[in-house]
């Protein structure tokens, strides 16, 4: 049983973290006979130790410094609010907590050692896994927020900050929110993609209908050099692109597909509402649809033919979901721009950059313009180069993913599977959807209302 699980679960495991995560490193295989030849060894000097606020164990490294340290944690608030463990490669959490910053504070004492990353698991619920996604993604979100305010030469007290809200979670208990308020959901100014997907080969044929239906509609499509500037960049650019598509037919399709229920915030009939809602304020109303290629097999959809794209799943035991780590790239959100929204949207990036590596930010300043620079210029501009807004534009990709990397059989032997992203550029109005919140500080609840008046 133990032989089963290195050789089928956890030694494929560690060449995809490696693949993913450690490039530059070269780390050997073992074959289940050099580690059963080790492993008595090793189990016998295994402790378990009780770690909270009233137990006498204590965690001595010092002591065990020329072996190391084999012990099995097992422990409560001490062990989940702060506490460190060195050299630590395996972890069961399971316990809950309803706010952001009790969250974070749990799950920040799970490390890796040095040289052995790939032997490192994490043992979770679905549940805590999409609870600190969404953490993630707010906090990404507000750095991002902070950096705009740095750009912008403002502090705290001049710039509007928001925190993505949730169903279920909350920011911080309410002494700490003081004057923040709940604000109804905007889009604007934000990138969705599907990364979660249904398990079935039937809503996987809806989903490629859905597209087929909508590129079969909207016509020929434009050939590369049509583009703005983008082809200026990258000549080789691989897929289809059309503009002038209605905001009926994006919404048509956006009411077709099927999202999964995991995603809470990327609603397809929801998503279409918001941009029926900013209709009203004469935006989002003309749409750019690009069909992005890779270098995969080649399928045809709506009369065009393209490339699938090999997306990995990233649950090791695939049971409701088939789920990625992301779907666009860097560069396919400047589909479509000028050369003065490019230029501008990189300015902007630059202004931004702080060259942090936990960010994926390089050491050198970015030759691309980053999306949330681009989906500013979109909605805002930039007085300073004359760039106008263009928020009557907005942006669906779609990508066709190749199914054999789904580790689901029922999905491998169905269609491609369709996925897409929006990149809404950001605004003003007042529009909001009510199934989603932020909580906005009182900075920006004061902006708001200069807006509307």
């Amino acid at each position: 049983m133990m032989r089963e699980d290195y050789e089928q679960r956890f030694l494929p495991g560690m060449v995809r973290i490696r693949e993913a995560l450690i490039p530059d490193e070269n780390l050997a295989d073992f074959a289940w006979e050099q580690v059963r030849e080790v492993l008595p060894e090793v189990i016998s000097d295994i402790k378990v130790r009780e770690i909270n606020g009233s137990a006498k164990d204590a965690l001595d490294y010092a002591d065990n410094e020329a072996t190391g340290l084999k012990v099995i944690a097992v422990g409560g608030d001490k062990l989940a609010r702060g506490l460190t463990l060195e050299g630590l490669c395996a972890s069961y959490f399971l316990r809950t907590a309803r706010m952001y910053d009790t969250l974070m504070q749990m799950g920040r004492w799970f490390g890796y050692r040095d040289g052995y990353l790939d032997c490192c698991r994490l043992y979770t619920t679905h549940e805590m896994i999409e609870w600190f996604g969404h953490i993630a993604d707010a906090a990404e979100e507000l750095r991002q927020e902070f950096d705009n305010m740095v750009a912008a030469g403002a502090t705290p007290k001049q710039f509007g900050l928001r925190v993505r809200s949730h169903s279920v979670l909350t920011v911080t208990s309410r002494t700490k929110m003081r004057n923040a308020r709940p604000m109804h959901l905007t889009f604007s100014g934000d990138l969705l993609q599907t990364i979660v997907f249904l398990p079935r080969k039937q809503d996987m044929e809806a989903n490629y209908d859905a597209g087929h239906r909508l590129l079969a509609a909207i016509g020929p499509s434009l050939r590369p050099e049509q583009q703005h500037y983008l082809p200026k960049a990258s000549p080789n650019w691989k897929g289809h692109f059309w503009r002038d598509v209605s905001a009926a037919q994006v919404t048509a399709f956006l009411r077709s597909y099927r999202t999964h229920g995991a995603s809470f915030r990327v609603v397809s009939p929801l998503i279409a509402d918001f941009i029926d809602e900013m209709n009203k304020d004469g935006e989002l109303t003309n749409w750019t649809v690009a069909l992005i290629g890779a270098s995969d097999p080649v399928v045809e959809i709506g009369g065009v033919s393209v490339n699938m794209m090999q997306r990995r799943a990233v649950q090791s035991e695939p049971v409701d979901r088939y789920s990625i780590k992301t779907l666009i790239s860097s560069r396919d959100q400047a589909i479509d721009l000028t050369e003065a929204e490019w230029t501008a949207a990189l300015n902007l990036t630059r202004k931004t950059w702080r060259g942090d590596k936990d960010r994926d930010q390089g050491a050198e300043p970015p030759d691309d313009p980053r999306g949330t620079a681009i989906r500013k210029i979109l909605g805002f501009g930039d007085p300073e180069t004359g760039v106008a807004p263009r928020r009557d534009r907005g942006l669906l990709m779609l990508y066709l993913l190749n199914p054999q990397a789904s580790d689901i059989e029922e999905l491998e032997d169905g269609p491609p599977i369709l996925a897409w992203a929006i990149s809404f550029p950001g605004s003003p109005s007042e529009r909001r959807v009510s199934n989603a919140d932020y909580m906005a500080n009182s900075v920006l609840w004061g902006a708001m209302n200069d807006w509307v008046d």
